[in-house]
């Protein structure tokens, strides 16, 4: 992992790039498109596809105006549809790819802040290098950040915008008009993904800049820091424009053509929810709090003496930068009135961020310190889980990724705690939780929230062949976005006095009044998906007493 030599700058970039699409991109369609986010921005895209001039740019959902998101990544996946059609792989395929250059980018972040903070006559030696190198494989190897980097959302793709807007801003120290420019790029990005994050976050990374740039202790970097944007300023403010342009000019395109309606993804979808709840998710701190500590480990593990590191560090620009960025987006996160699993996703790089120094200089100095015990109890409990599925005392377990993963910590805790060589226990943990990754994409699994509710795929393709003018509606008041994604029609809850006759979605086997059973979709196998679904025909009060005899699905 330590790298002994320096490299050109790129190689090592490269190198982990190539690695995490191995990782990330494997079985992007053994699992359906699920709801929310996914079967929506499928649904856009594939308008912007079969329109002749994409729409003019403008997004649509069902033939209206979709004001929610700006189509950065709509018109991506759009252009995948008009080459390869509408598999799910093809449709997550250019969300996933962008997602895996939050890697590369990071390992550029750590690069910098190290050649930044190098003492007057103080060589780049290997071991900065290698925190760059250990930051990009803990990235690479968090769960929450490649599983959502795999799924058909913005969230994997504005990860990497936000970096290169960080990475931007840090190569104003050195290059002013390359790090302008990159910043620019990253906010139209940003602007074209999520708008009031290129807000959030542009202010999180000056804050972290400036921080890291204050002179401490008699230093003068800082200062001189200051000064050499003043005699830039202009050639900094132009290549910033230039890079923004492209998502300034489709915002004001946007509120050229849509008027007061195009401030909808600024507002009540944008910095509304920094003040109140909507549509329920209230749940308050609780959500970041479980998706921190259900998905950082193993490298939680490393996370105290990473800080440990950061502030002993803090009279360097790095240790200040990691430390800035982190609060700042735990600031961000926690101040959120709205909470949902994905908006955390922002925390994952700073905290690669920290742990990465730690790792590397476990590596380089050979020392473990209490990280044996805990990766050892961390293994046997993913060993016991394994054994309890294999021997079905539970179910709905993955039993391949528990396998791999407790046998790769098993052995690096007994090679750790044994006084063994620490390089060969840390390279064991970190190829035993890649294989354990590769093998829980392999399985349905990965995308748990389908088990949530009733699969809505088989019910989607029978809804297609029904005739065009013959009404669907879904019981209840929630919509299913993925049912209508793959019955290729809306299909909207049925109202109050809906009129007959009309096909109806229904949960359960027994028919609703009126109507009757015609297709009975039995629930599949997992356990946690017990409930049946069924297709019924509600037909006009007079002839609501013929019932036909249902089918079973399949």
């Amino acid at each position: 992992m330590l790298l002994r030599q320096p490299l050109r700058p790129w190689v090592v970039p490269l190198l982990l790039w190539f690695l995490t699409c191995v990782l990330w991109l494997p079985w992007l369609g053994n699992v359906p498109l699920r709801d929310w986010d996914e079967a929506g921005i499928a649904r856009t895209a594939l308008e912007f596809a079969q329109a002749a001039d994409l729409n003019g740019l403008l997004p649509t959902r069902w033939g209206e105006p979709y004001l929610n998101k700006p189509p950065g990544i709509h018109l991506l996946v759009a252009l995948a549809i008009r080459l390869w059609g509408t598999h799910e792989a093809m449709l997550r395929l250019a969300p996933a790819v962008l997602s895996t250059t939050a890697v590369p980018l990071v390992v550029l972040i750590q690069r910098q802040l190290a050649l930044q903070s190098r003492q007057p006559g103080e060589q780049f030696r290997g071991s900065f290098a290698g925190e760059g190198l250990a930051t990009g494989l803990i990235l690479m190897t968090t769960v929450p950040m490649a599983r959502h980097g795999r799924l058909l959302m913005l969230d994997g793709a504005m990860i990497a915008a936000t970096l290169l807007l960080w990475w931007g801003l840090l190569l104003l120290w050195s290059h002013p008009r390359r790090g302008a420019g990159l910043t620019g790029l990253a906010c139209s990005a940003l602007l074209l993904l999520k708008p009031p994050a290129a807000m959030a976050f542009l202010v999180v990374g000056l804050a972290a800049t400036f921080l890291a740039a204050l002179p401490m202790d008699g230093q003068r970097q800082g200062n001189g820091l200051l000064q050499q944007w003043r005699r830039s300023w202009r050639a900094v403010g132009l290549w910033s424009l230039l890079g923004c342009l492209p998502g300034l000019a489709w915002h004001g395109w946007h509120v050229y053509n849509r008027g007061d309606g195009a401030l909808l993804m600024w507002g009540s979808q944008g910095f509304g929810r920094l003040v109140q709840a909507l549509e329920g998710h209230d749940q308050g701190l609780s959500v970041p709090a479980f998706e921190l500590l259900k998905g950082g480990w193993p490298w939680f593990l490393l996370l105290p003496l990473g800080l440990q590191l950061a502030w002993r560090q803090r009279n360097r620009a790095s240790g200040r930068w990691r430390l800035g960025i982190l609060a700042g987006c735990l600031g961000v996160v926690l101040s959120l009135k709205t909470q949902l699993p994905w908006y955390s996703h922002i925390l994952w790089p700073p905290l690669a961020c920290v742990e990465g120094p730690a790792l590397a200089r476990l590596w380089r100095e050979r020392r473990t310190g209490q990280l044996g015990i805990p990766l050892l109890l961390f293994g046997l409990a993913l060993l016991l889980a394994a054994v309890l599925q294999a021997l079905a005392v539970v179910q709905g377990l993955p039993l391949w990724p528990l396998l791999s993963a407790g046998i790769g910590f098993t052995i690096a805790a007994i090679v750790l705690l044994g006084g063994w060589s620490v390089r060969w226990g840390l390279v064991l943990l970190l190829v035993g939780w890649w294989v354990a990754l590769l093998c829980f994409w392999a399985t349905p699994l990965w995308l748990w929230e389908l088990n949530e509710t009733w699969p809505t795929r088989a019910v989607g393709r029978l809804v297609r062949t029904l005739p065009a003018e013959e009404l669907v509606f879904i019981q209840g008041t929630g919509r299913r976005p993925s049912l209508s994604w793959y019955g290729r029609r809306l299909v909207p809850p049925r109202p109050d006095q809906a009129p007959r006759p009309h096909h109806l979605v229904a949960t359960g086997e027994q028919p609703l009044p009126g109507c009757h059973v015609q297709v009975l979709f039995p629930p599949p196998p997992q356990p946690a998906q017990q409930q049946p679904v069924s297709l019924q025909w509600c037909a006009p009060e007079d002839q609501a007493s013929h019932k036909l005899a249902p089918q079973r699905f399949p």
